[in-house]
């Protein structure tokens, strides 16, 4: 409360300057304007802006090092799941790949050989040819060798996958957002190359108030608007709500739309319609900022608790009524008022500031100037 009336009280010292009325000094009853609360609009919708994103965005970069060769596509290109977006140049990689598979042959060749001299080593044994050291030396050596062939195994097969990763593909369909390398460029591992966007889905960030993000759940169904494409109105469900805030004390919130229209791009403007109160029926009520009063002892603005003070007109005694209401937030130029308010209460949205409780008051009315009548007899 001490915060929303910090914002409204620049506001209501220029707004009670402009709306003093004047009235006759033979006349002590003072006029006021007055409102007649309305029916509280359906569901209490809330229009936020967002900003419209890709549903799956990833970078994408080469595991290996090495120079550009080819570069297949440019910022805006479709791309299909597997398509070939670059490669770098091979033959450094196709020369360890040969390596690896010579040093394998003649590591599978050296265990050809110490199996067969353990083998033999094994039937001198059986016939006490030979010493039980002989074969002990002998069975370590082709142990020996049977992990050293392994190890070339490994070596080949990574060999393999580098040469491969020589290549980029694309791992879904999407659009290329960025381009960040170019031809005969030296590059090395783990750079990003591509910023890939997919291109069916898309999502909309908000930043909900703090007084609003109670009211938002998982799976609430909202609907989105586009400012630069009037004639598209999308669905789509709550898919995270942020746990912390953000910038002005406004939490992250994510919509997936239900379906994508042709024409929605990344980074396009759109306005998400919340709807609130849908289940618990709670009534919100919009007032004019000029209907608080605030002139409130300083010990109000030290309790968050405290409700704001408006002005009820009553029509059977023509007299002032104060009543006490609560305030969720600020929308635009008017007020969220969710307590002390029925439909149908007359309420005082000018010269508040010169009222009190059971003063004796009347309905402003417009005068208007009466034309002068001339007389053009002589």
């Amino acid at each position: 409360m001490k915060k929303l009336l910090g914002i409204l009280v620049p506001m209501l010292l220029l707004i009670a300057c402009d709306q003093a009325v004047e009235t006759p000094e033979d006349n002590p009853v003072r006029a006021v304007k007055t409102l007649v609360i309305s029916e509280a609009s359906k569901a209490n919708s809330r229009q936020i802006s967002g900003v419209v994103q890709a549903a799956y965005e990833s970078e994408l970069s080469f595991r290996v090092g090495g120079r550009v060769a080819s570069v297949n596509v440019k910022r805006g290109s479709s791309v299909t799941k597997g398509q070939v977006l670059a490669t770098l140049e091979k033959r450094k990689y196709h020369l360890a790949l040969k390596e690896a598979q010579a040093n394998l042959e003649s590591a599978r060749a050296d265990l050809a050989e110490k199996k067969e001299a353990f083998r033999r080593q094994q039937n001198l044994k059986k016939k006490d040819f030979v010493s039980q050291a002989a074969v002990d030396k002998a069975q370590a050596a082709f142990q020996n060798t049977i992990n050293s062939a392994s190890i070339a195994q490994t070596h080949l097969k990574t060999a393999q996958n580098d040469l491969e990763d020589t290549t980029l593909r694309a791992p879904f369909s999407g659009k290329i957002a960025k381009r960040l390398i170019e031809p005969f460029v030296q590059l090395p591992s783990g750079k990003t190359a591509f910023q890939l966007q997919s291109k069916d889905g898309y999502k909309i960030e908000v930043l909900m108030p703090e007084t609003l993000i109670r009211d938002v759940n998982y799976g609430d169904v909202v609907s989105v608007r586009f400012p630069t494409l009037k004639k598209i109105i999308a669905g789509g469900t709550i898919s995270e709500i942020g746990a912390k805030a953000e910038s002005g004390n406004a939490f992250p919130v994510r919509i997936q739309l239900a379906k994508t229209p042709a024409d929605i791009r990344a980074g396009m403007t759109a306005q998400v319609t919340f709807n609130f109160g849908q289940a618990s029926g709670t009534s919100v009520y919009l007032i004019p900022v000029s209907a608080l009063d605030l002139r409130v002892p300083e010990k109000v603005l030290d309790n968050p608790k405290e409700q704001a003070k408006v002005f009820i007109f009553n029509q059977e005694k023509q007299i002032v009524e104060k009543r006490m209401v609560s305030i969720r937030d600020i929308r635009g130029n008017k007020l969220e008022v969710i307590e002390g308010l029925n439909t149908g209460d007359v309420l005082i949205v000018a010269g508040v500031p010169f009222l009190s409780e059971g003063q004796k008051v009347k309905l402003w009315e417009p005068t208007y100037n009466i034309p002068a009548k001339i007389n053009l007899q002589k």
